[in-house]
């Protein structure tokens, strides 16, 4: 049988796992759900997610996910939507999503981007960087990221504003839309053996790192300090497996 969903928040339905971490929260008004994180401090983690399986339930192997999301002001950290397999571990993480990044140091990868295993493309650029010294410089240790263009897809895209995104994954090949246009397709050179997924919403205070010799061998937290709250909207989503 067809795996179908549609979630259009009139209501906090069960379907979901409403998460939350340190300063967040979940609401749901006027049929959209808004998640929100902060104040947070720079030391500890903050987070509100909704997401539709764990490590060992993850319900989507292919299949199509749309969202009509806004993020109602910038902030430090991370924000996304699409698929993940639900592993934060280096061998294993693989992310299919639309992926927010900044923080307050020197960390590469700021600006908004696709993101598809290891692969990532620019579609904003919230600081003036080298994409060659950022491949260089997040992937040492790691196999290596690759940056697909040299170009952002899209430097005026308004965050703030609604806009739909739509992932596609065929199980080798991803295809991403911004309103209902396909800005990317994206055929990862790397797939991870964790091949199963589930649709994932965040906004949270940290962008992630590996850091050299982790016994873990994980994407750490690089948590940061936001001085007020920041929310991301969500009017619906809906998928198909395929």
């Amino acid at each position: 049988m067809t795996k179908r969903v549609s979630d259009h928040f009139e209501s906090k339905s069960g379907y979901w796992r409403w998460r939350v971490d340190g300063f967040a929260r979940h609401e749901i008004s006027n049929s959209v759900a808004r998640l929100c994180m902060g104040p947070t401090e720079a030391l500890y983690y903050s987070n509100a997610e909704i997401a539709d399986g764990e490590f060992n339930d993850l319900p989507w192997e292919r299949g199509y996910v749309e969202f009509r999301v806004r993020l109602l002001k910038s902030h430090l950290g991370s924000a996304g939507w699409g698929f993940w397999n639900h592993s934060m571990a280096i061998e294993l993480s693989f992310p299919i999503w639309f992926i927010y990044l900044r923080a307050r140091g020197k960390y590469p990868l700021q600006g908004f981007f696709i993101q598809v295993g290891r692969d990532f493309v620019p579609i904003k650029l919230f600081k003036s960087v080298s994409l060659y010294r950022v491949a260089l410089s997040i992937a040492p240790w790691v196999a290596p990221i690759k940056i697909l263009s040299s170009k952002p897809l899209a430097p005026d895209l308004d965050l703030s504003q609604w806009h739909t995104y739509r992932v596609e994954w065929s199980g080798s090949e991803a295809r991403m839309f911004i309103d209902e246009s396909e800005v990317a397709r994206v055929r990862p050179r790397w797939r991870s053996p964790v091949s199963r997924f589930r649709i994932d919403v965040w906004i949270d205070n940290a962008v992630f790192l590996p850091l050299r010799g982790d016994p873990g061998a994980v994407y750490r937290h690089q948590t940061q300090e936001n001085r007020s709250e920041a929310c991301l909207e969500l009017d619906y989503v809906v998928a198909e497996e395929r």
